[in-house]
């Protein structure tokens, strides 16, 4: 099944038209990890204590989380798209 963005509903397609959206997919899922692990290593230096180095807060400790779905949801949809070669 595919996303037919001018029809604006999901239709049936072929295995290759959704190995492709799948691709596309990853690649806006890789560019969303690289922004949000720039965003953390901007936030821990934000935060750094020198008297301190371990300490972190909230808000890093959920980046840092959401980073690692990210990262589990990319690797998802690009096996799901090397299954539709």
């Amino acid at each position: 099944m595919t996303y037919d963005s001018s029809m604006n509903n999901l239709s049936f397609g072929d295995t290759v038209g959704s190995a492709a959206e799948l691709g596309a997919l990853a690649d806006t899922i890789d560019q969303c990890c690289q922004r949000i692990g720039s965003l953390a290593t901007s936030r821990a230096m934000a935060i750094r204590h020198d008297s301190n180095p371990d300490v972190g807060d909230d808000m890093l400790s959920a980046i840092y989380e959401a980073e690692r779905g990210l990262k589990n949801a990319h690797r998802l949809v690009v096996r799901a798209a090397r299954l539709g070669r």
